[in-house]
């Protein structure tokens, strides 16, 4: 983010963007806007959220870009003192360290209490992965310590999209259809892989720092 900022420092943006209006030319000055606004959105965003008649009601999801990133979305839902029916993105976080429960718990307390909502969770939806299941665990633990009352193993609904395609899976491939889809997966790759490795180490110490980069990045624990 701050380096799209300092993009406006840039002197032949500028000269393209020639639109008669002036613009900051400082990256200082556009951080100086944005602050005051968030904080400002983020209050008023609070006191909505302080006087719902009603628990909010949430859903997230933890995903690894292309690029080796981890990012974990969450979506609140919640129906309004007229019966209208809002779903909104509460928070789309950069995560970093192990996919664990108590890290993805970490996260999940902080939106909430960005937005000053510990107090009003009411359901959770994700899907079945065991991470997921932890992540509930903790985040009651953490609650409990404030004295408020979460129970994740009744405030835990499976998402029934994640379950079909489950069973799908299952009929299609078996029970064990991770491992065969792993196996297949290894033997159509392992032979180009290793053919590629060999060719990048001819090519001296550049090549080895490549494989080097590749090992690492195969990973997520390496890569951070």
């Amino acid at each position: 983010m701050l380096l799209l900022i300092r993009l406006i420092e840039y002197t032949r943006l500028h000269d393209q963007m020639d639109s008669g209006i002036p613009l900051p030319k400082s990256s200082t000055t556009i951080i100086n806007w944005i602050v005051p606004l968030y904080r400002e959105s983020s209050t008023a965003v609070q006191d909505y959220f302080k006087h719902l008649p009603f628990r909010i009601h949430l859903n997230f999801d933890l995903w690894s870009a292309p690029k080796h990133c981890s990012y974990l979305g969450i979506v609140g839902h919640w129906v309004t003192a007229q019966g209208v029916l809002h779903s909104a993105t509460l928070g789309f976080h950069r995560f970093h360290g192990p996919h664990s429960g108590y890290n993805i718990a970490q996260v999940l307390l902080q939106v909430l209490d960005n937005l000053e909502i510990p107090e009003k969770i009411g359901y959770i939806i994700t899907d079945n992965a065991t991470n997921n299941d932890s992540a509930l665990a903790e985040l009651g633990k953490m609650l409990e310590k404030r004295s408020i009352v979460f129970n994740p193993e009744t405030s835990w609904i499976r998402c029934f999209g994640y379950v079909i395609n489950l069973v799908v899976k299952g009929f299609l491939w078996g029970s064990n259809w991770e491992a065969f889809k792993t196996n297949i997966a290894h033997n159509i790759d392992i032979l180009k892989e290793g053919e590629r490795l060999q060719t990048w180490r001819k090519k001296g110490p550049m090549g080895k720092l490549h494989n080097i980069g590749i090992w690492i990045l195969r990973t997520r624990q390496r890569r951070n």
